[in-house]
């Protein structure tokens, strides 16, 4: 029907909303996770007992992460082809020591890909 803006299953951006939903959750879980070790590191967040919510964080992202850079498998969508970048740091980040400035720039080094993929997954919206 002309002028309607549902999309239909199985449409052409059917894949493409996947795709973006997941890179957009994976991106939440990164901010949350920088933010969260952002608060430690200036002492804002005491966590003697709480270490297992940054640790729980990072699981989250870097799963997130996983599932949407594997979309352009199973989906239309390609922007979540950006994400893939993102796996290094993300592999690299826990090997390296929390007290040092290497940790917080290698967890850095991963923000252009999330932002590659948002705005990729907005270009492709339009």
């Amino acid at each position: 029907m002309p002028g309607t803006t549902a999309r239909r299953r199985g449409s052409r951006h059917a894949g493409s909303r996947t795709a973006r939903r997941l890179v957009a959750a994976a991106s939440i879980a990164y901010v949350a996770n920088c933010a969260w070790g952002t608060a430690v590191a200036v002492r804002l967040i005491r966590t003697r007992r709480l270490r297992v919510v940054h640790h729980g964080l990072f699981v989250v992202t870097a799963t997130l992460t996983g599932i949407a850079a594997t979309t352009p498998a199973w989906t239309r969508g390609r922007s979540a082809l950006l994400l893939l970048p993102a796996l290094v740091p993300l592999a690299v980040a826990p090997r390296t020591n929390p007290r040092s400035g290497a940790h917080w720039q290698v967890a850095v080094a991963a923000a252009p890909s999330y932002l590659g993929a948002l705005l990729a997954g907005r270009r492709a919206e339009r």
